[in-house]
């Protein structure tokens, strides 16, 4: 038996305070001002800090070295993300519109790598999938219905509403519908989630209206959580 077999509970109170933070920033970014990103950044990254000063000390060895090690990993994947970013700045410079998306777009993908293989580590597969599920799902329905009620007038167009609310089902849908299978499927599910991933993908990346970064960071949100867990359960299926 693995060690992340027997680590059934929640993260201690100080993963559960910056998680919320992460949530509260993201929240305040999207319908307050963009300049409170910062809040979300104090949860993702100031417990690390806390916790190599030496001011925080909640992590035993195993927490210790699966944390570093997801270091690495975003290490790895978040460089090679710089490098391919800078390419494509530098070999479109002329008609590239060159904002903040960018440096957003390699931030999420340095810190979906670290969260990832973190709590692959700390909960294994199975477990780790469902929970990124959802919330991730919870995450995407939050934009969604938010999105939806802004620009649809349900009185004045219910069929518009209604063709915003399957296409938002369509999206949000496969974050739950795997959440509930994993536990009883978990490779069968593995699969489906890849196969939902690329269906995603292909079906959403035609009528993108976004630009630039803008439209990949979107679609890292939204892919990369559903992909990620869907090779995680492929790799490796512990017992629940």
């Amino acid at each position: 038996m693995t060690d992340y077999t027997v680590r059934n509970t929640l993260p201690p109170w100080p993963g559960l305070i910056a998680g919320s933070l992460v949530v509260v920033g993201v929240l305040l970014w999207m319908f307050v001002a963009k300049g409170l990103l910062f809040v979300a950044g104090l949860g993702a990254f100031g417990p690390g800090i806390l916790r190599e000063l030496g001011w925080l000390r909640d992590h035993d060895e195993f927490q210790r070295m699966a944390a570093r090690r997801a270091g690495y990993h975003a290490y790895l994947i978040g460089g090679l993300a710089t490098v391919v970013v800078i390419s494509v700045l530098e070999w479109q410079a002329d008609n590239l519109a060159i904002t903040t998306e960018w440096l957003r777009l390699i931030l999420v993908i340095s810190w979906l790598s670290w969260l990832f293989s973190a709590l692959l580590a700390y909960w294994g597969a199975p477990k780790t999938a469902r929970r990124v599920l959802l919330t991730f799902g919870s995450f995407w329905a939050v934009f969604a219905g938010a999105s939806l009620i802004g620009e649809v007038d349900i009185a004045n167009d219910p069929v518009g509403f209604l063709k915003g609310f399957l296409a938002a089902c369509a999206v949000v849908g496969p974050f739950f519908v795997f959440a509930w299978t994993v536990r009883r499927w978990p490779r069968w599910t593995g699969g489906a989630l890849l196969v939902a991933g690329l269906g995603l993908f292909v079906l959403l990346f035609p009528k993108g209206n976004l630009q630039g970064a803008t439209i990949l960071l979107t679609y890292t949100l939204l892919l990369v959580p559903l992909l990620a867990c869907g090779i995680a359960l492929l790799r490796n299926v512990p017992e629940v």
